[in-house]
């Protein structure tokens, strides 16, 4: 963890939201101003949230090895495709050069769904392949997701597989105070927690450490950035991207807020 450069980034995104009070993902432009005044009223009562597990079973593979055989066959290296929130820079004035995302990937990836209606709105950052095959345990895995997030208007779900340090960031997606960022951290070879968020307004910095009951969390992309240590063992990352349910997104807060409070690694007084 670079705690300068933590800070540097931080610095970047308070500048940027001091220009743009209201900045929110392209997609709110089809959503009403009533699901995104739920959403900001969401916000302000779970805005003191760094990161949290959430109360639902775990979401693991089956068999490990399978899995493992499968993704050195179907998984791509993930590579940049467009500029956005996150690094904005055209792959010619990008900062880090030939060292960028737009060149040197960051992870391997394998998309387990994606909403066709939506994606040709949104336009990924970076390149994706779309699983189409038929193993039980990944549909197992979605099945899970479906019937257990918050989601109403489901956009993509896809597996991440870190292959370096992931510097600090913040994703292109919504950007409310509420948490909007779902995460299932599949299986982790590591021996210690390398996810961390870091909190824009305060500063702190947490590793997302889940209890033993659940694998699945979440965090603030309006709050809180974001990176990974690497210390070269692999972990897979279920990450779930969609328009919440907002009733159901606040349920599902209360309920692991007053499972989870005394085992999280900052104090929480909602």
């Amino acid at each position: 963890m670079d705690r300068a450069f933590i800070d540097q980034v931080i610095n970047t995104v308070i500048k940027e939201q001091n220009a743009k009070k209201d900045f929110y993902y392209d997609l709110d432009l089809f959503l009403s101003e009533e699901y995104i005044d739920k959403m900001k009223i969401l916000g302000y009562k779970y805005r003191d949230i760094r990161w949290l597990p959430l109360d639902i079973p775990k979401i693991e593979f089956d068999d490990i090895e399978e899995f493992k055989h499968l993704w050195e066959k179907e998984s791509v290296n993930i590579v940049r495709v467009k500029p956005d929130v996150a690094e904005p820079w055209s792959k010619e004035d990008h900062p880090f050069k030939g060292e960028s995302s737009w060149n040197v990937p960051s992870f391997r990836g394998l998309h387990l769904f994606e909403n066709k209606k939506i994606a040709p709105i949104s336009g990924d950052s970076f390149c994706g392949k779309l699983y189409e095959g038929n193993n039980r345990q990944l549909k197992r895995i979605l099945e899970q997701v479906f019937d257990y997030f918050p989601i109403h208007t489901m956009f993509s779900v896809f597996i991440w597989q870190s292959t370096r340090e992931i510097k600090p960031h913040r994703d292109r997606g919504f950007f409310w105070k509420c948490p909007t960022e779902f995460r299932v951290m599949l299986h982790d070879e590591n021996d210690q927690p390398t996810l961390y968020v870091a909190d824009v307004e305060n500063k702190d910095i947490h590793y997302v450490d889940c209890p033993e009951e659940t694998n699945s969390f979440c965090w603030s992309n309006g709050t809180q950035i974001h990176g990974s240590d690497y210390y070269g063992k692999k972990k897979w990352i279920l990450c779930i991207a969609g328009a919440q349910n907002s009733v159901e997104s606040d349920k599902l807060f209360r309920r692991s807020i007053d499972k989870y409070r005394d085992k999280l690694n900052y104090k929480l007084d909602i």
